[in-house]
């Protein structure tokens, strides 16, 4: 017997959502509706860093939190104000991009990394090829307090978490740092049927994505699903950007009536967005999110949930999970890497990767250290 957890099965929820978003906007607009003495809330003040070549940022976010009269430059957005958040400040690496992204937004793009400290409520950093310098752009705002969204796979060596880390422990500033696919119902949903199954006898699972560093989703989301307790894992393929080929292995070392596991995740260019296999004794346990070809669609189920747990750590100022949790997700994606480039694939313990090995950079020559200030 099998049950699966399909994406499907939320068509109705989703225009069922859609309707009490706009009677509740509607709500709120009434003459009346409220007392006039009482003030809206303040709206968070977002920046955005990183927003030009390969960000998510100007890829699909923002078509969340597109101002009414910002320009529409793919399949729409929302076509309401969906969040309580607006990008009031831009910068990027090429002031031409954050120039750009400012005007579509109608925000302020900002010369240096560090000038909108004291000018925002948190900080988004949305780009890949920046994240080796991720800890030093986003450490004068951890510094202030701002909270930040740190763009994934998060650090490209382990010493740079951690000192991002020790310090937001320090100025007890709340972090974010999470794939898309950790957001998803699914993950708590697979995870509440674990019981149901007896113990687990292995796990395999699929991701749409050819780049293994940045769209390799699933791997987190696995994680979340199963725990952080891995004892080792193995990373195989032909090339880390655009392969052909790609399988993640984690073993687990399991607990209480339950035996060290597989689990297997493998790159398909099938266009769902993950599959997800739990075969246990008793039973097996399934999940799987089949694409829409409607970009609101993809806005909806594929982004909004983790930008709304954006809004909510900048709101609430409360890290999304404890910093541990995001110490050891680096850990074993870098374990993972290490795997990949110093073992020919061969599994490796977690732990065992030295805090100082650093992950090749997919552009070495991106950010110029010199722009940042010293001490």
């Amino acid at each position: 017997m099998s049950q699966e957890i399909s994406g499907n099965e939320h068509a109705s929820s989703r225009r069922a959502f859609i309707k009490t978003a706009a009677a509740t906007a509607a709500v709120a607009v009434a003459p009346g509706a409220a007392n006039a003495q009482e003030k809206a809330p303040r709206r968070l003040r977002i920046g955005a860093a990183c927003v030009g070549e390969y960000s998510f940022m100007s890829f699909c976010w923002s078509d969340i939190m597109e101002p009414d009269k910002a320009t529409i430059s793919k399949g729409g957005t929302f076509g309401t104000p969906f969040l309580n958040m607006d990008i009031t400040h831009v910068w990027d690496v090429n002031p031409a991009e954050a120039q750009k992204f400012a005007a579509r937004m109608g925000a302020v793009a900002v010369k240096n990394y560090d000038d909108m400290v004291g000018k925002v409520d948190g900080v988004i950093f949305g780009g890949f090829y920046e994240v080796p310098w991720q800890h030093l752009l986003a450490r004068p705002y951890v510094e202030a307090g701002i909270p930040v969204y740190l763009s994934r796979p998060f650090a490209y060596r382990l010493r740079d978490m951690d000192e991002l880390l020790n310090l937001a422990a320090k100025h007890n500033t709340a972090i974010i740092a999470t794939a898309k696919h950790e957001h998803y119902h699914e993950a708590p949903a697979l995870k509440s049927r674990l019981k149901s199954i007896g113990p687990i006898q292995c796990v395999q699972a699929t991701c749409w994505a050819s780049d293994f560093p940045i769209h390799f989703h699933t791997q987190f989301m696995l994680l979340k699903i199963f725990g952080y307790d891995v004892d080792k894992v193995s990373v195989i393929t032909d090339k880390e950007i655009g392969n052909n080929y790609l399988q993640e292995t984690y073993i687990f070392k399991g607990w209480e009536g339950q035996k060290p596991f597989i689990c297997s995740l493998q790159n398909v260019m099938n266009q769902d967005s993950f599959s997800i296999d739990i075969i246990g004794r008793d039973n097996t346990v399934s999940a799987k999110m089949v694409r829409s070809p409607s970009w609101q669609d993809s806005l909806l189920f594929r982004y909004a949930p983790q930008v709304i747990d954006m809004q909510r750590t900048f709101d609430t100022k409360k890290s999304y999970e404890p910093l541990d949790i995001l110490r050891k997700k680096t850990e074993i994606f870098l374990t993972g890497y290490y795997s990949l480039k110093e073992r020919n694939g061969a599994p490796v313990t977690v732990g065992q990767v030295s805090t100082d090995w650093q992950a090749p950079l997919v552009k070495p020559n991106w950010i110029d250290m010199a722009m940042f200030k010293k001490g």
